[in-house]
C-alpha cells in the first residue's frame, strides 16, 4: 500500500520510468523559500555558483530541509522502499534568455551504480512549463539500463559540464514535457532519457533535484562517494559515511565537509568517463 503515490502513479513509474506532477509543498512554500535562497544570493553578490550548486543540502539547512522533508520521502519511499540515502543535491536555475540548456542525457551516465535502482527527484520553485523550460522526457528509455554517450553537445551554454549526449535512439516527436508549479514535483529513474532547453520566460526557472538511493545498490567504482541516510536504516556500508546535515551555510567544518563530498562526487565521475566535472567550479 503507497504512502503517498497512488498504485496508478507507482505503475506508471516503473512502466514509463516517470511521475508527474506530485504536491508536495504548497505554492505560498515554495514562493518563501525562493525568496530565502534570494535573499542568501543578494547577500553574497552573486547567484549560487561552483560548489554551492553540487550536494546542497550539505551546505545550506533549506536544502537539507526539502530533502529530508516527508513528503518527498514518502513518494520515493513508495518506489525504492523504505531505506533511503540521498547521494546528490543538485540547484538548477536557469536565467532568462541566458541560453543555458541541459542535452539529452540520463542521470546514471556518471554515477557508477549497480542495480539501478536509484531514481532523481525535481522539485519546482517557479512556474516549469514550455515558455521557461519543463524538462521533456523519453517514456520507457529507463528500460535499457546506461547506454553510451557521445560529446558534441560542449558549450558553455550546456549546463552539463560534460556535454555529453546519449546514444540512443527515439522521435523527440514521443517526448512528454513535465510541467510543474512551484511546489511541485516530478519523479524519474536515473536512466531515463530527458534534457531541457534555454529558459524564454521572463522569470528565472528554479529548480531542485535530489539524487535517492537505496542503501542496498553498490558502488561500481574503485573510488567510493558519499552519501547521507535520510529514512530508515542502512546494513551494507556501501558509501563513505562523512556527510552530515550542515550547522549553517558559513559554518568552516559545514564548508569542509560539503567541498570534500564534492570532490569525491566529482572524482568519481571523472572516473566514470565525465573527464570535464573540473568545468563544474
Amino acid at each position: 500500500m503507497p504512502k503517498f503515490l497512488t498504485d496508478q502513479q507507482v505503475v506508471q513509474y516503473h512502466r514509463d520510468g516517470f511521475v508527474s506532477p506530485i504536491r508536495v509543498m504548497s505554492e505560498e512554500e515554495a514562493i518563501a523559500l525562493r525568496s530565502e535562497i534570494e535573499a542568501f544570493e543578494a547577500l553574497q553578490g552573486k547567484p549560487i555558483h561552483g560548489t554551492q550548486k553540487t550536494k546542497a543540502f550539505l551546505r545550506f539547512q533549506w536544502a537539507y530541509d526539502l530533502v529530508v522533508r516527508s513528503e518527498i520521502l514518502d513518494a520515493v519511499e513508495d518506489v525504492l522502499g523504505p531505506d533511503i540515502l540521498c547521494y546528490q543535491h543538485g540547484i538548477w536555475f536557469k536565467e532568462p534568455e541566458s541560453g543555458s540548456y541541459v542535452s539529452w542525457h540520463q542521470d546514471a551516465t556518471y554515477y557508477g551504480m549497480d542495480p539501478w535502482e536509484l531514481l532523481s527527484a525535481w522539485v519546482a520553485l517557479t512556474v516549469v512549463d514550455d515558455i521557461s523550460d519543463c524538462i521533456p522526457v523519453i517514456p520507457g528509455s529507463h528500460k535499457g539500463g546506461s547506454y553510451p554517450v557521445e560529446y558534441t553537445e560542449r558549450s558553455d551554454a550546456n549546463l552539463l559540464a560534460s556535454g555529453q549526449n546519449t546514444l540512443y535512439e527515439f522521435d523527440e516527436a514521443d517526448a512528454i514535457s513535465l510541467h510543474l508549479r512551484p511546489g511541485e514535483m516530478s519523479l524519474h529513474h536515473v536512466c531515463l532519457v530527458h534534457s531541457s532547453k534555454p529558459n524564454h520566460g521572463s522569470d528565472r526557472r528554479m529548480g531542485l533535484s535530489a539524487g535517492y538511493v537505496p542503501p542496498d545498490v553498490k558502488q561500481t567504482t574503485e573510488l567510493k562517494a558519499t552519501a547521507m541516510l535520510v529514512r530508515g536504516k542502512d546494513e551494507h556500508g556501501f558509501y563513505l559515511p562523512n556527510e552530515l546535515p550542515p550547522v549553517s551555510h558559513d559554518d568552516p567544518a559545514t564548508i569542509e565537509r560539503q567541498e570534500e563530498s564534492v570532490e569525491l562526487y566529482r572524482a568519481k565521475s571523472i572516473e566514470c568517463g565525465n573527464q570535464t566535472a573540473w568545468r563544474l567550479g
